[in-house]
């Protein structure tokens, strides 16, 4: 007999053009052997070019699915997406600092495909005071980074290693402040770990098809800490494997915007 699969905690909301959030989540968690389950907090209508409209769950139907899941399955690690509203943001972190939220990865989700924030200042406030200090391990961007410390952070490769220090203060094991999304020719990314830097860096790979790979990210963290990988070796593999689903789907033509990326054949 086969031993069963780790499973993996998302909580995030639904993208239905299938890019990001829950459905990029749970196909990563399958590329990487584990069983995933979630707790939906917003329903999108949105596809490769646009967000049209979301409708917010209730935070008693979040909090009933997490409820459901944490009572019949042994939850190895947890992580976050979009959470939506602020009533969601203080549930879940009620949640985390129960401990009932296994070795947290949170994503915070805080600007859209275009770098617009997606909440308002004090909502992006309580995240960092509620959720950043019960988190293992936080992914921001280098934009989500700097609005998570109240400042703009530009691509000054200094200043983005210093933010990610501030954040570790804040209460979490790992940083890593992502930058596909800032100038240059590479992608280089800051990991703060157990007190020292790791820069991970590769050239930035052509293409608009990138949706999702944030969220990709934060899931492999996730599934190699359920899987038993230690903090920073997680977040080594997870880049390797964010950089290959990239790689693999620069050429697809998934819609006419920004399309998905490649998780699985991992």
């Amino acid at each position: 007999m086969t031993e069963p699969p780790a499973v993996v905690l998302t909580i995030s909301g639904s993208d239905s053009g299938g890019g990001a959030g829950l459905q990029a989540d749970l196909r990563t968690f399958a590329a990487c052997g584990v069983h995933g389950v979630c707790a939906l907090t917003v329903v999108s209508a949105q596809n490769t070019q646009e967000f049209r409209s979301a409708l917010a769950m209730p935070p008693e139907i979040v909090l009933a699915q997490i409820e459901a899941v944490l009572a019949d399955f042994s939850v190895r690690a947890t992580k976050t997406g979009f959470l939506y509203t602020e009533v969601n943001v203080r549930a879940i972190a009620t949640l985390a600092g129960q401990g009932k939220l296994p070795l947290l990865v949170m994503d915070p989700v805080l600007v859209n495909m275009h770098g617009d924030g997606l909440y308002e200042e004090k909502t992006e406030m309580l995240i960092s005071e509620l959720l950043v200090p019960n988190a293992k391990v936080i992914t921001p961007n280098h934009l989500e980074a700097g609005r998570l410390l109240g400042r703009v952070l530009g691509d000054d490769l200094r200043a983005i290693e210093d933010a990610a220090h501030e954040l570790i203060d804040a209460g979490p094991e790992a940083v890593v402040i992502t930058g596909g999304r800032r100038s240059g020719e590479a992608a280089i990314d800051v990991v703060v770990c157990a007190g020292k830097t790791t820069i991970l860096e590769r050239p930035k790979i052509r293409t608009t098809n990138v949706r999702g790979s944030g969220d990709t990210l934060s899931a492999v963290v996730a599934a190699e800490l359920a899987k038993g990988s230690s903090v920073l070796d997680a977040i080594l593999l997870a880049h390797e494997f964010t950089t290959h689903a990239i790689s693999r789907s620069a050429e697809w033509e998934l819609g006419s915007g920004q399309g998905p990326i490649g998780q699985m054949r991992w």
